[in-house]
């Protein structure tokens, strides 16, 4: 997908069952998923999530706490607040943000 839009993936995705894991939340901040030209696409934010009647302020509190097993019960995560991947510029400027790959932008649509 990335390649499709113009991006050069960074090539260290989070592996979980051996899939490649593409929600920021799983990700700590400022991690770069891709580059453009002139660009970045990063993880940036904070996440809550309630899981199993607990509230955790990160996946990695929730995978310690719960296990990895509980990737498996990921439909019952409810995200009360989620990580955005961040697109900037070469000098740090904010472009745009979306959550998910479906709304990730075309690297030249934003000369990145």
């Amino acid at each position: 997908m990335l390649d499709l839009k113009g991006w050069k993936y960074s090539n260290n995705a989070v592996i979980l069952n051996d899939l490649a894991v593409v929600k920021p939340d799983f990700y700590p901040d400022n991690f770069i998923l891709a580059t453009g030209k002139r660009g970045y696409i990063y993880a940036l934010g904070e996440s809550r999530i309630d899981y199993a009647g607990e509230v955790y302020s990160s996946v990695d509190e929730l995978l310690s706490s719960c296990g990895n097993e509980a990737v498996k019960d990921f439909i019952n995560w409810k995200f009360l607040m989620e990580k955005e991947w961040v697109i900037t510029d070469g000098n740090r400027k904010f472009i745009c943000s979306f959550t998910t790959l479906d709304k990730l932008p075309k690297r030249t649509k934003h000369r990145c």
